[in-house]
């Protein structure tokens, strides 16, 4: 069985035991059992193991693993550290394809948890089981019930797979995502990486159909040359975003306590990222960013763009940014200029990119529609940045209503004062949202250069 089917197994389990489940207050396995019942696992394929416990929150407890009398595709460990080298030893006895192992204490700790750590691996590799972590979350798939945290994960599915090698941006970042409607197919978090690792995670993403996204928390990689091999072949077809940790002096050292990665140098991974066509952020913000741009817009044909504003200066100011981050100020043709002339007003207006629609943008969406889909309709514009108009909501919800199905990209910046006078609007199909054109432009930017990455030969 090949990686991408033990994984699809993993999953789509037939059973799951969260072994180290008790009735103790403050029990995390306990926490983790709740979370399956909250999010409507059946509880007929739901198994519990500890060696006092007869029931806990209602499911029937094993002494050990060996005992449930159930298929078992997925085991979660909680036990305390010197228990798991029996318990994964119990786990290969029974043949449960995965094992996530959330204690920690191993190769992040010391040379001894290192070296349990290594025992682990000797004991999973005499069987079919495979290891995640440890010191880690262990995995959220919403379309089979799976959470790696009890009562907060979303139950939509979605198509953006995700890797960390943090286990609080496995809960942080898909909760961040779904107040955007952005949802994801499979979370893992993978920890100390002894077995399974994030190339491993990254062949089965790329085959998996649900996902169409990847994005990842990365702090350093086990196996780089077929990583990069992988990401450099998966990104043709899929976009992968990722956020390397580790970059500086402080944070490499930081990476190596955490979960024991090799960091690598920093011009290591940007050669890595250049070459591979992976979209590279720094920040949580910032993936977020990504992220809604390639789950809600379409990838630009260029790097042209319309700037429209309904003040002079914020146009010029986005103008500088979208400069700044390697996109052009598109040059309108006749034929749009001559349209423009028709529907935006002559006084306190201009037609020029940055168009500047002047006080009428506040209160006319019929002006707001018909520039958008004059600008659309123009070969020389490939993406459409636009201001907010006016600060009542519901004719922001309108503006952005009018601007979906153009068939290009379009960001909208709600601009700083949007977060004095009410929540700001959310993403649509065709519409991404952005504080400032800073921001907006520097994600654009990278969208271009993922397409020319698709489109190279």
């Amino acid at each position: 069985m090949g990686v991408v089917e033990e994984l699809e197994r993993i999953f789509h389990p037939r059973g799951v035991a969260i072994v180290g489940a008790s009735n103790k207050l403050g029990n995390l396995g306990n926490f983790y059992l709740q979370g399956f019942l909250q999010q409507g696992f059946d509880r007929d394929k739901l198994y519990v193991v500890h060696p006092i416990e007869k029931e806990v929150s209602g499911v029937k407890a094993y002494p050990r693993v060996r005992d449930i009398p159930g298929d078992v595709d997925l085991a979660i460990v909680f036990s305390p550290r010197e228990a798991v080298p029996a318990i994964v030893m119990d786990c290969t006895y029974k043949g449960i394809t995965g094992v996530a192992i959330c204690t920690s204490g191993f190769g992040e700790h010391s040379s001894e948890g290192q070296g349990l750590q290594q025992e682990l691996v000797n004991i999973a590799r005499s069987s079919v089981t495979r290891l995640i972590g440890p010191n880690c979350l262990g995995i959220y798939c919403p379309a089979s019930r799976l959470v790696n945290y009890a009562g907060v994960m979303p139950v939509e599915s979605g198509p953006v797979g995700m890797i960390s090698q943090s286990g609080s941006l496995t809960v942080q970042f898909p909760l961040a995502a779904s107040g955007m409607g952005i949802h994801f197919s499979k979370v893992v978090s993978c920890g100390n990486e002894c077995d399974l690792n994030a190339a491993d995670f990254l062949e089965y993403f790329d085959q998996d159909a649900e996902t169409q996204i990847i994005v990842a928390y990365i702090e350093g990689v086990k196996d780089g040359r077929r990583f990069f091999n992988l990401a450099r072949d998966i990104s043709k077809r899929k976009p992968i975003i990722v956020w390397k940790g580790g970059t500086s002096v402080v944070g490499s050292r930081s990476v190596a306590s955490h979960t024991g990665a090799l960091a690598g140098a920093p011009q290591i991974w940007d050669a890595v990222f250049k070459q591979t066509g992976i979209i590279n952020v720094d920040s949580e913000d910032m993936m977020l960013d990504c992220l809604q741009a390639f789950y809600f817009l379409p990838l630009p044909r260029g790097n042209r763009v319309a700037i429209i504003s309904g003040a002079g200066g914020t146009g010029v100011t986005i103008a500088d940014a979208c400069i700044e981050y390697g996109l052009a100020v598109a040059e309108l043709s006749e034929a749009t200029k001559v349209k423009l002339k028709k529907i935006v007003p002559p006084v306190g207006t201009s037609i020029d990119n940055p168009l500047d629609l002047g006080m009428m943008s506040a209160f006319d969406l019929n002006l707001i529609a018909k520039t958008v889909e004059t600008l659309a309709m123009d070969e020389h514009v490939d993406m459409i940045v636009k201001t907010v108009g006016t600060n009542t909501a519901d004719y922001i919800r309108k503006e952005v209503e009018a601007m979906i199905g153009i068939g290009k990209p379009v960001a909208y910046i709600t601009g700083c004062a949007m977060r004095v006078v009410m929540e700001e609007p959310k993403p649509v199909k065709g519409v991404a949202i952005y504080p400032n054109g800073r921001r907006a432009a520097q994600v654009l930017s990278k969208m271009v250069q993922y397409q020319q990455y698709r489109l190279a030969e």
